[in-house]
């Protein structure tokens, strides 16, 4: 069925067309398009459960700490465990244990067993298994599309994770005002069953390796960093990549403290507050999709991340909901606009054979990155108010993004010269 559509219409779907048109590609996208809303639902479940439990904004940054912090530090060295190993079987061996740590985290919320220790132990296992699976799935892709298609298949997850993260929030909070937190993490631990269920039915060989010029998993990793390090214009997307997630992205994980305690609008705000983030977001990333192309990209990943620091800073001063609502979702929109954009680039400019260990790297600074950020924003916001520390963090950004403006400029036809998929 998806294949005949895009086959009759290839027009409508830009350069992801190619990559649907193919088998392995469209079992990944089935998988991805469930696993995402799956993940909203435990990220809302987690997060609801922390301010029952606490009724504080630091407890959320300390949970969202325990949950991407251990995922930063595995991902350098799972990228390097996909190269020699393959990057399916490290997908599909962590997506299990992930799915097993998930749903019982889930069963002791649901069945009101759980405890803050219980909560920050799990969620530390949740994020470690999740800092192996999550860079190896990555690292799938341009093998299931070839690199030609690399930006479109970018787009297209980015697109599918936008849905999910509209609806997601919807569904996750249903399930936390009828049931409870736990049924909405349980969402997950099903999704990523299903999700490894599609991995394991994608038919593809493993790379070759070349033993030789390995010396060990020690050595690889190394070789990524030493790369990384010797690459300026990768160096600098890097930059803007910790930037808005250390000081923009947070808004997302502060989200219940913003729900109950700015707006008073319980379970329901904060669905209906994700949501406009999500279709914010989406509106975005469908425009990508449909553009599908690395020219231009710098420019955009430069305005969307002014114009989400804006933006933020406009949600902290507003006291009135709907105006929150409609401006989360510019705030939205810059933000996966930039964050897109930032990652298509790194994927081309990525030397193929290094291309998983420079993926991993990326991921482990745009999980580890919020992570720390809301860790410091909560912590400042239960000194100084939610709106007050949002506005900080996002001046801050701001400075960083406009000091950065001269050395993007004069890299921006290096940058964007990788081959476009159109």
């Amino acid at each position: 069925m998806i294949r005949r559509i895009i086959t009759a219409h290839p027009e409508l779907f830009g350069g992801v067309a190619r990559a649907l048109s193919q088998r392995n590609y469209r079992l990944y996208a089935l998988g991805h398009v469930a696993h995402v809303h799956g993940w909203w639902g435990n990220r809302l479940g987690i997060g609801w459960l922390t301010w029952e439990l606490t009724e504080q904004a630091t407890w959320l940054g300390i949970i969202t700490v325990a949950s991407m912090l251990p995922a930063m530090i595995a991902a350098p060295f799972a990228g390097a465990v996909g190269d020699r190993y393959g990057h399916r079987r490290t997908a599909i061996t962590g997506g299990l244990a992930g799915t097993v740590i998930t749903a019982s985290l889930g069963f002791l919320a649901l069945t009101g067993r759980i405890d803050l220790e219980s909560l920050v132990l799990l969620t530390i296992l949740q994020g470690a298994i999740f800092g192996f699976e999550f860079p190896a799935r990555q690292a799938l892709i341009p093998q299931l599309v070839g690199r030609q298609n690399i930006s479109a298949a970018v787009a297209f997850n980015s697109t599918t994770f936008q849905l999910g993260t509209f609806v997601g929030p919807v569904i996750a909070a249903a399930l936390i005002a009828l049931i409870n937190p736990g049924a909405a993490i349980l969402s997950f631990a099903m999704t990523s069953a299903w999700m490894m269920l599609m991995l394991s039915l994608i038919d593809i060989a493993p790379l070759p390796r070349d033993e030789a010029a390995s010396g060990g998993l020690l050595a690889d990793m190394r070789a990524g960093f030493r790369y990384v390090a010797g690459e300026r214009a990768i160096g600098l997307l890097f930059l803007l990549t910790f930037t808005t997630g250390f000081f923009l992205r947070p808004y997302t994980d502060l989200m219940p403290g913003f729900a109950a305690e700015v707006f008073e609008r319980g379970a329901e705000g904060l669905g209906a507050l994700n949501s406009a983030s999500g279709f914010g977001a989406l509106l975005v990333a469908i425009w990508l999709l449909t553009r599908s192309r690395t020219q231009g990209l710098v420019t955009i990943l430069v305005v969307s991340s002014l114009l989400t620091t804006l933006a933020l800073i406009a949600f902290a001063a507003t006291p009135y909901f709907i105006a929150a609502l409609f401006i989360l979702a510019l705030a939205a929109g810059g933000l996966i606009a930039a964050q897109v954009s930032a990652y298509s680039l790194v994927q081309t400019l990525a030397r193929p054979d290094m291309r998983g260990r420079v993926i991993s790297i990326n991921i482990s600074i745009g999980m580890g990155a919020p992570a720390l950020g809301t860790l410091s924003i909560g912590w400042l916001a239960d000194r100084i108010g939610l709106g007050g520390a949002v506005t900080i963090a996002a001046g801050l950004a701001m400075v960083i993004i406009l000091l950065a403006l001269p050395a993007l400029r004069r890299r921006r036809a290096a940058m964007e010269a990788g081959p476009d998929p159109d």
